[in-house]
């Protein structure tokens, strides 16, 4: 069970490096805006297993599994601290992804409906680009280190969270530079990718 874990986890985080490698190279052959459409079809799905696979089969085995692989450290905090930390993380990961989920579901756009015909900007979007990928990771340290997880808080750290950045910055902002040209290039300079800035630029 926890080899298996193990490799299905190898497996999610392989996935996204070869989704923005593929993505990259066919944008970067200068392709007409509707080749791009179709190529989201094929890029965004693996990319959502990838990272959705990750973050789901992390919550349904580390309770039981949480050092899948005893060649890691190991580290365990008083129990307190632990849930602390966990709690802490889990508020801010909530306050930081859920605006950035309901923004997306209430005006009926995201990454299930590929390359939509606009982007927002508004609401928490206002101060960083990918508020939903910084609860994600918010929430998967946060969870690591409820269960003293050393496994996890490694694989998030140096795996998931990594790949996952790599393909927001090289694969899906070019995307969207295709799409919406010098309003998402004038958005981007403004607003930071990941972490919102303590004071507002002046314009």
């Amino acid at each position: 069970m926890a080899i298996k874990f193990v490799f299905f986890q190898i497996y999610c985080i392989l996935s996204l490096y070869l989704v923005t490698i593929i993505g990259k190279r066919i944008l970067d052959r200068g392709r007409s805006f509707d080749y791009v459409r179709r190529l989201a079809r094929f890029i965004h799905p693996i990319y959502a297993f990838g990272w959705v696979g990750f973050l789901v089969s992390s919550i349904l085995v580390i309770p039981t599994h949480p050092q899948p692989l005893s060649l890691l450290p190991r580290f365990i905090l008083p129990r307190q601290i632990s849930f602390s930390i966990y709690l802490s993380l889990f508020i801010l990961s909530t306050i930081v992804g859920f605006p950035g989920i309901w923004g997306l579901a209430s005006r009926k756009v995201g990454p299930l409906r590929l390359m939509t015909k606009r982007f927002i900007k508004s609401g928490i979007r206002h101060y960083l680009r990918n508020p939903m990928s910084l609860g994600g990771y918010l929430f998967l340290i946060g969870y690591a280190i409820a269960f003293s997880s050393f496994y996890l808080l490694f694989t998030s750290l140096i795996g998931i969270i990594p790949a996952h950045i790599l393909y927001l910055k090289i694969y899906e902002e070019k995307e969207l530079e295709l799409k919406f040209g010098e309003e998402y290039l004038k958005y981007k300079k403004e607003v930071p990718f990941l972490l919102p800035r303590l004071k507002r630029r002046k314009p």
